[in-house]
């Protein structure tokens, strides 16, 4: 059993020991396929360069996230881990597409909040997935048609993926704190950054003018 990393309602597994700590080799991978779930996490949590087999399987996302894999299971998931991949003899592009034709399996429609410049569309399944819900770029670029102006998208906690339009820059700056409080005041947090669309593709988002949104 791994240590516990957060508490709450879903309790996260983290592997114990580190690099050469020899451990029971899990799961086999048809045992757990269509449990394989992407995770989106603060980069800091993903070691700069390889230690071992014990290191977080991660692959680097845009702004100061990464893409971490999970096994989902009733009320907890586990981290995976290079000794688990190398176990499936599975490489982490393989995995991330797995792991999202999983995750687009449970999607639903965003909440919307508000209305006009003011609307804000809002995936709270509280699933322990919302966040990475932003991997799921087409279901994006589907929602962006109903917010005015541009798109902005934030998934500041794991429990959270929200987008928004710029037409209003008040509204833009608005919501911009929000994001930045619902980072700082989550035991999950995953970033601040706001995030947009450009033709079909997740890019940083950009004032007009200015540098790409980040808020500490």
């Amino acid at each position: 059993m791994g240590r516990r990393l957060v508490g709450g309602a879903r309790t996260v597994l983290w592997p114990e020991g580190g690099p050469g700590v020899r451990r029971p080799r899990g799961p086999g991978l048809e045992e757990v396929r269509g449990r394989l779930l992407p995770q989106l996490v603060p980069y800091w949590l993903v070691p700069e360069e390889y230690r071992g087999d014990r290191d977080l399987a991660a692959i680097p996302h845009l702004g100061e996230v990464a893409v971490a894999f999970v096994v989902d299971e009733p009320h907890r998931y586990t981290y995976i881990d290079y000794a688990m991949l190398g176990h499936w003899n599975m490489a982490k592009a393989d995995l991330l597409a797995l792991a999202l034709a999983n995750l687009a399996r449970s999607y639903r429609p965003a909440t919307r909040r508000g209305a006009g410049h003011h609307l804000a569309l809002v995936w709270q399944a509280r699933d322990g997935y919302d966040a990475a819900r932003l991997l799921l770029t087409r279901r994006l670029c589907e929602a962006a048609a109903l917010v005015p102006g541009n798109p902005v998208i934030a998934a500041p906690h794991r429990d959270l993926l929200i987008m928004f339009g710029d037409a209003d820059p008040v509204f833009v700056a608005e919501m911009a704190e929000f994001v930045d409080v619902a980072f700082n005041h989550s035991p999950y947090p995953v970033s601040p950054q706001l995030y947009t669309l450009r033709e079909g593709t997740l890019q940083l988002y950009r004032p007009a003018g200015g540098h790409p949104r980040m808020l500490h």
